[in-house]
């Protein structure tokens, strides 16, 4: 489901696809041609257009696209920023200084000399246009920077414009401590350190802690003594510690989503390291005085398991902890506290529910009193607290609760130290900041309205003002788009930052956040964009939003050279016939409007994104389909995306199967209505992960396995109750009842309004309780969440299902569990693995986006492309 990261927000170029191994009962077109004719290229009744489609592969234009738009580097404190820029004419680092009238650019240094030289120390060439490298680190003193070449660390100095080389660099070795350290991108206190650092560090450097081996270490810098704190640490119940076993390596190449091959190692893989110091995830108290650190206990979590099967010289098993909805023996969390001069770290009890999860663990003014936020296993309820380290004793600051649907907490903010806090809440229907007192209770609402507010992106405590970024506030425009907001602590002086019918988000600033604000606050770095409207990087005014100079704009020039177009956006009401919903078309570049043209979309079920891209994106997998002779769509539905109301995210709570099928097919519908070309007799679906669940569901479920004729299906969750515990509860819903009533409770599928919308009703049998401190060991968390297997009688159409073979997100069990659901049903479908492939597909992308092109050619357009083995 790529959930983390899922998220699906960010596009990859390598999306999608797979092998169709026998053809299925094809379309009408293919079964005139006959099973001799197919064969013949010149048999085939409408051949797709390959040749425009291999000119719009994805090697074919990775070359080609160029830098999207400007991520500013800030130089110290300064409004002054560096970036790195290509396009047609090479790769460049530049320099940009603003002011009010503007400001100036240049080149960060000359790229003629700086090649000349590292031509003359590394003895390979290299060629001004064309450096090796696309990042740098400015040395503290700004009078230098470093790079890395083929392992080679070199160091240019501005003012004498020379080169050198610092030697090979040393792997995981700490960061200089010369260098600046960029943190933009987010990690807070005790987040994320320089790579290879193991010391966590209080504010003033005077004392540092380290894990080892699972347990806690702290080193006084004024002794220089290492005092070990912990002595219970152990395997997954564990402060820290560093896998050096083969399977800690053959994980690391799964999470980097690459394929494993013998005897590579992933930069992100530690086995190798012989140095068993890594740095903890511990929160420091603004004095330094104290530390907190939450704990997890894994060990009675049982172990999933895969094969690699290309290992040598023989096939390895893979292990890992993974919790699946409704079991018993789940992650559960700790708060742990350490004091400066205390003998070791002990643990505080703020249990409130069973299972419950901890976040957002902070220090608000010192090391006395911690704060953190504690939430129930079903996800609906929160109680933030505060939390006296020396006696233990617990003050409840605020609570937030909500039926029928799963609350998304934000992580906490203050105007100042000590001062007011900002909570996230859509007790409204409407995702809003509130203001609250230091030790709790409402004042106001810091924004108002239906509209979502969504992060803060900065907050100025010397003034009190904040920066918040949102979407659908601006009247005209489609409800996505991004924008930065500027108000007063009071709720007054609401401004709008960057005025313009576009999308006004980047992978900037921290936590991917709109328009980056300077470190003055005099100036916005904002880029923005449409799917229809390619990037513009610009410089704005940080007071009244003015643009001041543009900065850069994406060259689409080679691209259009080769007859790209952009996508076409549109809107259509979804099946309610009220709700609007937004969407993307490609059409084929050779596009004949008199022609009648199959119809693909491309799904995405979400809720935690929706499968539609707002900002400019050239989307290479899917325009390339369209080149074969297809329109191609992506369309949002209710129930997809947190960036609405809590009603239209929520609304597949309770059934996470079929709630967004409807919505597809009526926006098709409307499609076909308003554009001749289409043809609604020849309708194709696919997706990955939950994409892949909800084209398997398109093709199982009555009314519209007989709408979607074709589907092709990747790494789908198709048996939810085999996902992750986390996801699956939050998502699907989860019911607390009492033991006695489990077996009856085991067929409940869990969340208000599943009834409503095509879910499981309620099973009256399974009681829901009230569930507190004092009853942990009567309840029990029951969920079951409707499969595809189930339908598999049902199945009409074309389908195509394949898996990783190493997917350690979306388990390969659940893609075999519906294919041998299938085979009992005597249904015939296609089914392909990918061997070493985990749940991203990236080591096999061009081989993937051939096949499914293939399938549906085949299927949809009555091409039988496949003729023999070969791929042309």
């Amino acid at each position: 489901m790529v959930h983390a990261v899922r998220r699906f927000g960010r596009w990859t170029a390598t999306l999608l696809a797979l092998a169709a191994a026998s053809a299925a009962s094809g379309s009408v077109a293919q079964a005139q041609l006959g099973p001799q004719s197919t064969q013949a290229d010149e048999g085939r009744a409408n051949k797709g257009n390959w040749t425009l489609a291999n000119r719009f592969s994805t090697a074919a234009l990775r070359a080609i696209s160029y830098t999207q738009a400007v991520q500013p580097r800030f130089l110290g404190q300064t409004d002054s920023m560096y970036y790195n820029w290509k396009d047609r004419n090479g790769n460049r680092f530049m320099l940009f200084v603003p002011s009010p009238t503007g400001g100036t650019k240049r080149l960060l240094f000359d790229p003629a000399k700086l090649a000349e030289q590292l031509t003359m120390l590394s003895k390979k060439p290299y060629d001004a246009t064309n450096l090796p490298f696309q990042t740098i680190t400015f040395l503290k003193s700004h009078k230098a920077f470093r790079f890395t070449v083929d392992t080679v660390r070199y160091e240019w100095t501005l003012a004498t414009e020379t080169l050198k080389s610092n030697g090979r660099v040393v792997r995981n070795a700490p960061t200089p401590v010369d260098e600046e350290v960029n943190t933009q991108g987010g990690g807070g206190p005790g987040g994320g350190g320089a790579r290879g650092e193991f010391r966590n560090y209080n504010k003033d450097s005077s004392a540092f802690v380290f894990a080892r081996m699972h347990n806690l270490y702290i080193v006084e810098k004024s002794s220089n003594d290492t005092v070990q704190i912990s002595t219970d640490g152990a395997m997954d119940y564990s402060f820290g510690y560093r896998d050096t076993t083969e399977n800690a390596r053959q994980l690391a190449a799964l999470a980097g989503g690459g394929q494993q091959t013998d005897g590579e190692q992933d930069d992100t893989d530690d086995a190798n390291n012989r140095d068993q110091r890594i740095r903890p995830n511990v929160s420091w108290s603004p004095d330094g005085k104290s530390f907190a650190f939450v704990r997890r206990d894994q060990r009675k979590v049982k172990e999933l398991f895969l094969v690699n099967v290309l290992a040598q010289p023989r096939p390895v098993l893979i292990h890992y902890k993974y919790t699946m909805p409704g079991e018993e023996d789940v992650t559960r969390s700790e708060l742990w506290t350490y004091r400066r001069g205390d003998k070791a770290v002990k643990q505080i009890n703020v249990a409130k529910w069973k299972d419950q999860s901890l976040m957002n663990v902070h220090w608000p003014v010192n090391g006395d009193k911690v704060r953190v936020v504690r939430r129930d296993r079903p996800q609906r309820a929160v109680d933030f607290i505060e939390v006296d380290v020396a006696t233990g004793a617990i003050k409840s600051l605020l609570a937030d609760a909500i039926e029928g649907a799963a609350l998304e907490p934000k992580n906490i903010a203050y105007l100042k130290q000590g001062g007011d806090f900002l909570w996230w809440s859509q007790k409204t229907g409407w995702g809003m900041y509130y203001v609250y007192g230091f030790d709790g209770g409402e004042k106001r609402p810091l924004t108002t309205g239906q509209w979502n507010a969504n992060s803060i992106v900065k907050i100025d405590s010397t003034t009190q003002q904040v920066w918040v970024s949102g979407q659908g506030r601006e009247a005209g425009e489609q409800l996505y788009q991004t924008h930065l907001y500027r108000v007063n602590g009071d709720g007054t002086g609401f401004t709008l930052l960057d005025a313009g019918n576009a999308h006004h988000a980047t992978t900037l600033g921290e936590n991917g956040t709109p328009s980056v604000v300077s470190p003055t606050k005099r100036y916005i770095y904002d880029s923005f964009s449409r799917m229809d409207m390619p990037f513009k990087s610009v410089l704005r005014d940080g007071a009244t939003g003015r643009i001041l100079s543009t900065l850069e704009e994406m060259d689409l020039t080679k691209l259009k050279e080769l007859g790209f177009k952009n996508a076409e956006t549109f809107s259509v009401k979804a099946a309610d016939g009220v709700t609007e919903l937004y969407g993307n078309m490609w059409k084929p570049f050779d596009f004949d409007s008199t022609k009648k043209y199959p119809i693909i979309t491309y799904v995405y079920p979400g809720p935690q994104t929706e499968g539609m891209t707002t900002g400019f994106s050239v989307r290479g997998p899917l325009m390339q389909l369209a080149q074969l002779g297809f329109i191609v769509i992506e369309v949002g539905h209710r129930g997809g995306s947190p960036l609405r109301s809590l009603a239209y995210h929520r609304y597949g709570y309770g059934n996470m199967r079929d709630y967004a099928l409807a919505d597809k097919k009526y926006a098709i519908e409307q499609l076909g209505a308003r554009h001749k070309f289409i043809d609604l007799d020849k309708v194709g679906i696919f997706g990955h992960s939950g994409g892949g669940f909800m084209t398997a569901a398109a093709l199982l479920l009555p009314p519209y396995n007989e709408f979607f004729k074709v589907g092709w299906s990747e790494s789908g969750n198709h048996d939810n109750n085999i996902y992750n515990q986390n996801w699956s509860e939050w998502n699907h819903g989860v019911k607390v009842i009492a033991k006695a009533d489990s077996a009856a409770g085991a067929v409940r599928a869990g969340g208000t309004g599943a009834a409503r919308r095509g879910g499981p009703a309620a099973n009256a049998a399974a009681r829901e309780v009230v569930q507190d401190s004092t009853n942990a060991d009567k309840i029990k968390f029951d969920i079951r969440v409707p499969t595809n297997d189930e339908l598999a009688g049902n199945l009409k159409g074309n389908l195509a299902l394949a898996t990783g073979d190493l997917d350690n997100n979306v388990h390969p069990g659940g893609t075999i569990r519906l294919a041998n659901a299938l085979i009992k049903a005597n249904k015939r479908f296609d089914f392909f693995i990918y061997p070493g492939e985990p749940h991203g597909y990236r080591g096999t992308g061009p081989y993937n986006q051939r096949m499914l092109m293939e399938y549906f050619a085949e299927h949809l357009l009555g091409d039988y492309y496949r003729g023999n083995g070969e791929i042309k």
